[in-house]
């Protein structure tokens, strides 16, 4: 029988073992008593007191897992807390932290569709009313949160979204009464405003980045030089405007509606505040072809155009869309076509291709549960999962899907494995 006083004392046990920096050895003890927990939450579904501890020892299961480098069973445990803690209605702002987590995360295991997803689910769940006094707690949060989207957005999107949020956290940090200490709020100010500099420069925004690199020397006259750049990185703008080019895209309106200017006041600091989500299923049906007729011979830009409409259709979806929800037979399929035209540039990838697996199987669950899942590319998804799928990168280890429905419960380390597990 299953012993919550055991799975506590098998948990202190092995978090002294990795203060002590024994991560191997406190994981075994960290998986026995979280089998424990679960094995208690199967009958005593409604104890509370127990899923909240259990979504603390998860917390230490991943702390350990990146410890010895394996992010991918790190992202996986995150997972399963961020569904405990969805389950004890922790506060929004918990969650939000709790995702932006589970993002970064996913961006240290190479998941980097998941982990702009997730960025975006967070930053999101701020309701930006509550966020107007600098002096609020609010306030901060949602700047923290700001400042780490920029990051993962720097490595995941459209580098005018990370600029966006990189200028945007620096203006509300700033904007913060000096007498709040706060040791984090200066390292993300540093960061942020380190990010500006790089991304001004690499854009050729001369002033801007002037603008940037004179609040850093001023605020941290330690820092060092801004990191070289290469030549302009490769935006959403810049990757339609290519398309157009070379005659693959031709509706230029398009663009501007879709790629707000990144140094205006008000520029989009997320995917999800990038356009109105309606305009989704008018990107995806203009940029899809263009996304196939460029996928081998410019693979680049293929997957920026590919991968920001993505984002902004997963923003718009779990924002309930109408058009996108109503017609999603006319759409998820073209939807899926679009993403399969990523998977060539993914097979060398593992943990990439794992992450894209686990987004397929996301967008077929949905197809399936809305009757439009039939067909070769559908076939073709399914074969991609399976050879490629999360499974292949966790033998041991981990939670399985939550939906025991779902064809898919493999052990996930997609965050996106699975929409059955939130409905």
């Amino acid at each position: 029988m299953p012993n919550k006083r055991h799975a506590r004392k098998t948990h202190r046990d092995a978090a002294r073992l990795a203060s002590a920096g024994n991560h191997r050895t406190a994981l075994t003890g960290y998986h026995r008593a979280a089998a424990e927990y679960r094995a208690h939450l199967k009958t005593h579904g409604g104890d509370d007191a127990a899923r909240g501890e259990l979504a603390e020892l998860l917390e230490h299961i991943a702390d350990a897992e990146h410890a010895l480098g394996d992010h991918a069973r790190g992202a996986a445990a995150l997972t399963e807390r961020l569904v405990h803690l969805r389950e004890l209605d922790r506060p929004r702002t918990l969650i939000a932290v709790a995702e932006l987590d589970l993002a970064e995360a996913h961006l240290r295991a190479g998941h980097l569709l998941s982990a702009a997803v997730r960025g975006d689910d967070a930053v999101r769940s701020y309701d930006r009313r509550d966020a107007a006094d600098p002096a609020s707690s609010e306030f901060g949060h949602l700047a923290a949160a700001l400042a780490r989207n920029a990051r993962i957005l720097h490595r995941t999107a459209d580098p005018d979204l990370a600029v966006g949020a990189a200028d945007q956290a620096a203006r509300m940090i700033l904007a913060m009464p000096d007498e709040i200490e706060d040791t984090a709020r200066l390292d993300y100010l540093r960061d942020v405003l380190g990010l500006a500099v790089e991304l001004h420069t690499a854009a050729g925004r001369a002033a801007y980045a002037r603008s940037a690199a004179s609040l850093l020397a001023k605020h941290f006259p330690d820092a060092g030089p801004a990191a070289a750049v290469g030549g302009p990185p490769l935006t959403l703008r810049a990757a339609l405007t290519a398309a157009g080019r070379l005659g693959a895209f031709a509706d230029a309106n398009l663009i501007d509606r879709l790629c707000p200017d990144p140094v205006a006041h008000d520029a989009p600091p997320a995917v999800s505040a990038r356009c109105d989500p309606g305009l989704a299923p008018v990107a995806l049906h203009a940029v899809a072809v263009a996304v196939d007729d460029l996928r081998s011979s410019h693979p680049a830009l293929a997957w920026r155009m590919a991968t920001e409409i993505h984002y902004l259709l997963s923003a718009a979806d779990r924002e309930g869309e109408r058009n996108l929800r109503l017609n999603f037979r006319d759409h998820g399929p073209v939807w899926l076509g679009m993403l399969m035209a990523l998977t060539d540039a993914v097979a060398r990838r593992p943990n990439l291709a794992a992450d894209l697996a686990g987004v397929l199987a996301e967008l077929l669950e949905r197809l399936r549960s809305r009757h439009a899942a039939d067909g070769v590319l559908v076939a073709a998804a399914m074969k991609f999962i399976e050879v490629y799928g999360p499974r292949r990168l966790l033998r041991r280890g981990g939670p399985r899907c939550a939906a025991r429905r779902c064809r898919y419960a493999v052990r996930c380390s997609s965050a996106q494995a699975c929409m059955a597990s939130r409905r």
